[in-house]
């Protein structure tokens, strides 16, 4: 990967002679990514954003200071350079827990994932309870007006843009129903705090147990959100036996919730947040051309189409998704 001069003659100045780094892969943002290593010290990663900001204004500060006084295991922020949008961070390795599980089959999957579900619980009781009434979080909810364009997004960029499809007139206005009402069935009153992208690629294995990345877009939402996107992934297969375990283990630590209704929520916000993921992939491979993320799209078709089915509310719908997603 290469770096601008400017980025390559603030590190050389800020660190001392000797120092190295390494461009990282990163995710859909527009972010990038470092890993420096200076000679006697420990590796830092070095987030660039686009621009600079205000950092007392920063959503990333205050959600940082809440995430850490709550005890969500974060990692630190060493340095901010706002003029410049630079961040300097916590190398906190390079195996998610995606890694470890795809490279050995043999590791208690259940262990990891009650774990992680443990902190959707931390986020969710602690971390709403003490959440401040003007923090980042509560002035930007994922609800109705959110899920909505999410979902248009799907249609844009994967329905029309990577798939080619072209509805007519009255499949558009189905699609288009069917968005609203799935969009309004989720969006609920009682809001709880949600990391907003809690799976498998933004929780870190290390020595000290799960660590959590990728958090600064935390802000409230349903309570099915943070376990809906650990447990239906699109980016790892997963056992159903496994999702169950972590349904019947949330709701064992989430006291007062009715499970039928629970689980009828659960299902609906893993399916938007799969159409959503959908639409993120259509995304970057038609409109980016990264390819990478093709390898992610079958899965998470499948989860779409497993759910549409197990339902009878989707069966009028059913045909609209299997004859411009599934089929072809």
């Amino acid at each position: 990967m290469r770096i601008e001069p400017e980025l390559e003659g603030f590190l050389r100045s800020h660190f001392p002679e000797g120092t190295s780094w390494t461009g990282l892969k990163g995710d859909a943002s527009t972010r990038r990514f470092y890993r420096v290593r200076p000679p006697a010290a420990p590796t830092l990663i070095l987030m660039v954003y686009p621009d600079p900001f205000l950092w007392q204004q920063f959503p990333l500060r205050s959600i940082q200071a809440h995430f850490e006084t709550i005890g969500v295991p974060v990692p630190r922020i060493e340095e901010v350079f706002p003029e410049k949008g630079l961040v300097l961070v916590e190398d906190l390795g390079d195996v998610t827990l995606q890694a470890a599980l795809l490279e050995d089959p043999s590791l208690d999957r259940v262990s990891f994932y009650r774990k992680a579900i443990d902190i959707i619980v931390l986020l969710q009781v602690r971390g709403t309870r003490e959440l401040a009434p003007d923090a980042a979080p509560r002035r930007s909810a994922l609800d109705e007006e959110r899920f909505l364009w999410e979902l248009e997004h799907f249609y844009k960029h994967f329905v029309l843009g990577h798939r080619g499809a072209r509805p007519v007139p009255e499949e558009e206005a189905l699609f288009r129903s069917f968005f609203g009402w799935l969009s309004a069935s989720l969006d609920r009153p009682d809001r709880v705090l949600c990391h907003r992208d809690f799976q498998s690629r933004n929780l870190m294995v290390t020595p000290g147990g799960l660590r959590v990345i990728d958090y600064q877009d935390a802000r409230m939402g349903p309570a099915t959100y943070d376990l809906a996107s650990l447990l239906k992934d699109s980016s790892l297969d997963l056992d159903e036996s496994l999702r169950e375990d972590g349904i019947r283990y949330f709701l064992s630590r989430q006291k007062g919730l009715g499970e039928e209704e629970f689980r009828e929520d659960f299902d609906r916000m893993a399916l938007q947040r799969n159409l959503k993921d959908l639409g993120t992939f259509g995304y970057q491979v038609h409109a980016q051309g990264h390819a990478d993320y093709r390898r992610y799209i079958p899965r998470t078709l499948e989860m779409v189409r497993e759910n549409l089915l197990r339902h009878q509310r989707y069966h009028s719908v059913f045909p609209l998704f299997e004859k411009h997603l599934f089929s072809g």
